[in-house]
């Protein structure tokens, strides 16, 4: 892993809520939720004093804790970070809101931000640690696809290796305004808005072998591959879609190989063949495909088509 301090301190955005560095007119705010070392701040000024400790941690490369801002108001909702080290690189993570943010999904979103830049920083295993009677944080920890280790002293362990991260399996019917979702969390970076209601009929009318991933709370990205061009000859990939917060994981890699493998089991298939932007020419090109031929603007004004094929070696008996 790549121990803190880093040379810029890692604030990450999702929609809606901010992971970021907790500032001093943060702390009277946070006394209610302030710990250190198991112990709970009673005032202000043990809160500033357990923030300055937590700082320390961070410059001695023992932890990273931010504050969970809520993006539309500005305001902190609470604090999410790794704690206690990061020995073999593991680290465990924790989670507080303040009262009036509970149960409205802020936790697990921070988590899910706070474990995509754990991995991103190299950590091989995360863990977390709760109550044996804490239903909502156990409910919380096995949606975001934490395993359950032990228990103990009334406390139950959890873990998620990097191993673990991610499933893939195939797209149902009913998940398509969630294949819609990571597309416009995709917009305008990868895709052009004009993009949605292609893939829309796509999901609808044209998805032959279409195929989700799973990770922490739900689908973190999606990909296919259809069959028939080229008079039976190929098979051209279809619809990459990878989560934001998770892109940097390996996912969208492992997402093609897994396709690239089930393409490879077809009688007939000579080659593939993916019909891509200069977004995504590089990352192609680095599993082995080459580019054949190129248009501009083909897309939407601003999305040039690379049309990018890969032979295929069929495997002898």
């Amino acid at each position: 892993m790549i121990p803190p301090p880093y040379s810029e301190f890692p604030e990450i955005a999702s929609e809606d809520i901010l992971l970021r560095k907790i500032r001093p007119e943060d702390v009277p705010v946070l006394v209610s939720i302030s710990y250190y070392d198991g112990k709970k701040a009673t005032n202000e000024a043990e809160a500033a004093m357990m923030l300055k400790n937590i700082e320390q941690d961070y410059i001695s490369g023992n932890s990273i804790h931010w504050g969970i801002e809520e993006k539309s108001t500005g305001k902190i909702a609470g604090t999410c970070g790794y704690y206690r080290g990061f020995k073999n690189d593991s680290g465990e993570l924790g989670c507080i809101l303040l009262e009036k943010y509970r149960g409205k999904g802020f936790m697990s979103r921070a988590m899910r931000l706070a474990i995509a830049v754990g991995f991103k920083k190299g950590l091989k295993k995360i863990f977390a640690v709760t109550s044996n009677g804490n239903n909502s944080a156990i409910k919380l920890l096995e949606r975001l696809n934490f395993r359950r280790t032990g228990e103990e002293d009334h406390e139950i362990h959890y873990a998620i290796s990097r191993e673990e991260l991610f499933s893939i399996r195939a797209f149902r019917n009913d998940e398509k305004e969630e294949i819609l979702k990571l597309l416009r969390l995709n917009t305008p970076k990868s895709f052009h808005p004009s993009e949605e209601k292609d893939l829309r009929e796509y999901l609808e009318n044209e998805a032959e072998n279409y195929f989700v991933v799973n990770g922490p709370g739900g689908i973190v990205a999606a990909g296919g591959f259809n069959t028939g061009f080229d008079k039976g000859r190929a098979a051209r990939i279809s619809w990459d879609l990878v989560h934001p917060e998770f892109q940097g994981l390996g996912i969208g890699k492992k997402l093609t190989l897994y396709r690239i493998e089930q393409i490879k089991k077809l009688p007939g298939i000579e080659k593939i063949v993916v019909r891509t932007t200069g977004q995504a020419e590089k990352f192609y090109e680095n599993m082995g495909f080459q580019k054949r031929h190129f248009e501009k603007d083909f897309w939407a004004p601003g999305f040039d088509l690379y049309q990018m094929e890969m032979r295929i070696k069929k495997r002898t008996a």
